[in-house]
């Protein structure tokens, strides 16, 4: 196992060779340290860049999905300790702009966990890494991956920065985990994206918010369709508070999601009584996101696209960890192909994209319809409304339409069967 501690910058740029890898793997995030874990397991030489120093908290909405904590239990890491780090959520509330609301809870079996789980980004990520170097991957923090500087038939010369100067890597397979930017994608020729699918979020963390349940609280606003905000209780005084939007609503309405976020904490009938108490605990901080079809090409030669990296987010709520980690289950099954057939040409790697597109485009591809429909702009708003009211008005009737509301959004229910006829017979009649 190897760890190194290094800053980006330096004065002096001096270059060493890095041990040589049979898979490098460009960013610590979950979709890194899964594919790490995963790979180290098998005894294949994988060491993680991590640009960041350890601690470091990415900007995200902290909310772990059904999907993501059954995932983390599949791995066998010890997780179940840090999960109770977390505040388990139970259900989701849909709040209209009136203040009115309506609350779906998830059922759960006897002797399961919860359907949900909020936990900071910083103690997860640093969690999986830990993990993974205990499983005999290499870790280097505060490295940055620069370029591919040269190409064999049989692996790929990559440089990254770090304090102490320049290290070259000689790898067969990279992994590009390094999020939206991608460093990966620029460096192999795949940074393509389609903007009209990306989605555009802000948040802030408030203390002392009033009414904390263990349950995610979803706003639908009828000025930013297709999008919402949400409140995301980290603890009973603390809570994740934001909004998302499709980045080409944004840019045709001009959006300014600074100034929303700051309109519906204070404005929102259902929430800003329950502000007068509650602090500021940070800065807002706003982000980008790579919606599942945002990323055109998954891979090429010698390189495969993980995570944010490859648009794995989900186009409805916009959750990106299952995405992420799965997405590196995939990459780690072709990348063990591909080095024992001694194979890493981009037409062969190009497997991992049909297999990506035929694992979510089921789920991620219902939920990009649903988006795309609803950012029309002549016909999505006034129908997204619509539906909106309708579906609030069930779910206060009827219990088992409120799970499947509820687990249409988290992802817990497959979307294509609500897409069935019955449940839009359901929400158009009752």
């Amino acid at each position: 196992m190897t760890s190194l501690q290094a800053h980006p910058t330096s004065p002096s740029r001096t270059v060493k060779s890095g041990p040589e890898q049979d898979v490098l793997i460009v960013g610590g995030g979950p979709a890194g340290c899964v594919a790490g874990i995963l790979l180290a397991r098998a005894g294949i030489r994988t060491s993680i860049l991590e640009k960041a120093l350890p601690g470091h908290h990415k900007i995200c909405g902290d909310l772990l999905s059904t999907r993501s904590l059954e995932f983390l239990d599949s791995l066998q890491i010890e997780w179940g300790a840090k999960r109770a780090e977390g505040l388990p959520i139970e259900g989701i509330q849909v709040h209209d702009e009136k203040g009115l609301k309506s609350a779906a809870y998830l059922e759960l079996e006897a002797g399961k966990d919860p359907v949900g789980l909020t936990l900071r980004r910083d103690l997860l990520d640093g969690f999986l890494q830990r993990k993974a170097m205990e499983a005999g991957c290499g870790f280097f923090y505060g490295t940055r991956f620069q370029s591919i500087v040269g190409r064999e038939e049989k692996a790929v010369l990559c440089r990254a920065s770090s304090e102490g100067g320049d290290l070259l890597f000689r790898a067969r397979l990279v992994f590009g985990a390094g999020g939206i930017l991608s460093p990966t994608a620029r460096a192999a020729g795949l940074f393509e994206r389609r903007p009209e699918v990306m989605l555009l979020s802000v948040r802030r963390y408030y203390r002392g918010v009033e009414g904390l349940r263990n349950m995610v609280e979803l706003y639908p606003l009828s000025r930013l369709q297709p999008g919402y905000a949400w409140v995301i209780p980290l603890s009973r005084d603390v809570a994740n508070i934001g909004l998302g939007v499709r980045a080409d609503v944004c840019r045709r309405d001009r959006v300014r999601l600074h100034k929303e976020l700051a309109r519906f904490v204070g404005g929102h009938p259902g929430l800003s009584r329950r502000m007068g108490r509650a602090e500021a605990a940070g800065p807002v901080q706003g982000w980008p996101l790579t919606a599942f079809g945002s990323v055109r090409r998954l891979s090429g030669s010698h390189v495969l696209l993980l995570g944010d990296s490859g648009g794995f987010i989900d186009p409805l709520s916009g959750e990106g960890v299952f995405g992420a980690m799965q997405s590196a289950r995939i990459a780690v099954d072709v990348a063990r192909e591909a080095l024992r057939r001694g194979s890493f040409n981009a037409g062969f790697l190009a497997r991992y994209d049909e297999r990506c597109r035929r694992f979510f485009r089921g789920d991620f591809g219902a939920a990009s319809f649903v988006t795309g429909f609803l950012a029309h702009p002549a016909v999505g708003k006034p129908v997204a409304m619509w539906a909106l009211r309708q579906v609030e008005r069930n779910c206060v009737l009827d219990p088992g339409y409120a799970r499947m509301i509820a687990g249409f959004f988290t992802g817990m229910v497959p979307r294509r069967r609500f897409l069935q006829l019955k449940w839009l017979v359901r929400t158009v009649f009752g």
